[in-house]
């Protein structure tokens, strides 16, 4: 009888355990996509900034200066919120930094490219291609060329080319 009184009371934590872990992750999601958020507006700004400081006359040195120390303090604070996106949550900062290489990859392979059809998960909440043998992939974004070949950007942060036979 005493083993079974263990056996519930050492079920009770387990349980209580489970859903303050639920809690604490439901709660890191919320600051990581609050980080985020705050990212893309300094990201934002900082664009604002670069445009100022191409448009400010050569000879205006003090205002050059003051501009690239704003684009410098912008960065500092990117990095700075990085770093804690790390610290709240490694695994999730792993997996945006590799989706950001990998939009980087897109991007370039995008330049020699001539795309007649793009999609993307932002915009449209769908975004998926359907190979010939039925099988969906889900994708941050899509883009078909005027020769029929796709360029894909998955949701495992993966550029991926193919060609047009393969798509339906």
């Amino acid at each position: 009888m005493q083993v079974l009184n263990q056996e519930k009371i050492g079920r009770g934590p387990v349980k209580h355990e489970k859903k303050e872990k639920e809690k604490r992750n439901d709660m890191s999601s919320a600051k990581i996509k609050g980080l985020l958020q705050r990212i893309n507006f300094i990201e934002a700004d900082m664009d604002i900034q670069k445009q100022i400081l191409v448009s400010i006359p050569s000879a205006n040195k003090k205002d050059i200066e003051a501009t690239i120390q704003k684009i410098a303090d912008r960065k500092a604070n990117i990095d700075a919120l990085r770093l804690e996106i790390k610290n709240t949550d490694e695994e999730e900062y792993n997996r945006i930094i590799t989706i950001e290489k990998a939009a980087e990859t897109f991007r370039r392979i995008s330049l020699d490219k001539k795309f007649v059809l793009v999609n993307t998960l932002n915009e449209s909440g769908s975004c998926f291609i359907t190979l010939n043998d039925g099988t969906r992939m889900d994708c941050l974004v899509t883009a078909k060329e005027e020769n029929g070949n796709w360029t894909v950007l998955t949701l495992d942060g993966e550029t991926r080319e193919y060609p047009g036979g393969l798509i339906k």
